[in-house]
């Protein structure tokens, strides 16, 4: 049923446009057919009002029969006008494309990393600068951290810190503007990124799902939730994987090794969990704290 009513809501998505114009080209015949039927009583008017013999019938005839069809002239007028308009509006964004900085090559003979890497998964991250555009402020400002083979790692921070951007460096989604990530010995930039991108795994935040009820199968009695079943399965299956979470909700990173918070493009904080929720004024433990107060105040509205 989830797959059929997404499917219903991207076909009504889809539709919504086509609707619209139709809706918009029948509310443009009509006022043109109204000018049209207007500017046709006009002149039949006028040539009554005409003194006897000034125009000959068959001039007026000729006039009027011509005026008839002007309705369809305009309507097929002002359609070319939209289109061609449309047109150019196509290739400015052609050309704006053309404008785009190619990615880096996707393999690099000179410089392949090894069959099996990366093998342990050990991840140095050294003073990594960030920005989406050239003359914008930086997102990540020097984030420095290593992240040894095998740790779960836990990303916080408010919305718009660079929790992401982070995420999308190591896939060198976004360019660096200095510093390296090292991972098991390599340095990403000096490798394709078809190299590098097949050799990781991600899970974005919207996965999709194929059809067909997996939860079913792993909690017939349905006596978990999907994010106890979630979690669980992370544990079990990815006990000896190199884990960067990137957390929007805070509980999803009790159980990781360290935990890097991150504001205003900075690493304020990278330790233990526990450690920084049994410190004072750090900024895991105001978001863990804004997250259950915001979680029993949800609930207790329900």
């Amino acid at each position: 049923m989830f797959f059929f009513a997404k499917s219903l809501d991207l076909i009504d998505t889809n539709a919504s446009p086509f609707f619209h114009n139709f809706a918009a080209t029948k509310w443009l015949i009509q006022r043109i057919e109204i000018l049209s039927a207007a500017v046709l009583k006009t002149t039949a008017l006028c040539m009554v009002l005409l003194p006897s013999g000034t125009i000959s019938l068959g001039f007026i005839g000729m006039m009027l029969s011509y005026v008839l069809g002007l309705d369809v002239g305009m309507v097929f007028s002002i359609q070319n006008q939209c289109i061609i308009a449309n047109r150019i509006i196509f290739m400015k964004r052609i050309h704006r494309c053309m404008d785009i900085p190619s990615e880096a090559l996707e393999v690099i003979n000179d410089s392949r990393p090894p069959k099996n890497w990366p093998s342990v998964g050990k991840v140095v991250v050294h003073n990594l600068q960030i920005r989406y555009r050239p003359n914008t402020p930086l997102v990540l400002k020097g984030i420095n951290c290593m992240i040894e083979g095998g740790d779960k790692i836990g990303v916080v921070g408010m919305t718009g810190s660079g929790k992401t951007t982070l995420i999308g460096a190591l896939f060198l989604l976004v360019e660096l503007v200095e510093g390296k990530i090292i991972v098991d010995g390599v340095d990403i930039c000096t490798i394709g990124i078809h190299d590098l991108r097949s050799r990781f795994g991600i899970i974005p935040q919207d996965p999709t799902l194929f059809n067909g009820s997996v939860r079913f199968n792993l909690d017939p009695l349905c006596q978990h939730t999907d994010e106890e079943i979630w979690e669980k399965t992370i544990q079990i299956e990815f006990a000896n994987c190199t884990i960067i979470t990137v957390a929007h909700r805070k509980p999803t990173v009790m159980d990781c090794t360290n935990v890097p918070a991150i504001s205003d493009g900075r690493l304020d904080e990278y330790d233990d969990s526990t450690k920084l929720m049994e410190k004072e004024d750090t900024l895991f433990g105001q978001l863990v704290n804004e997250y259950w107060s915001h979680f029993h105040a949800t609930n207790q509205s329900r």
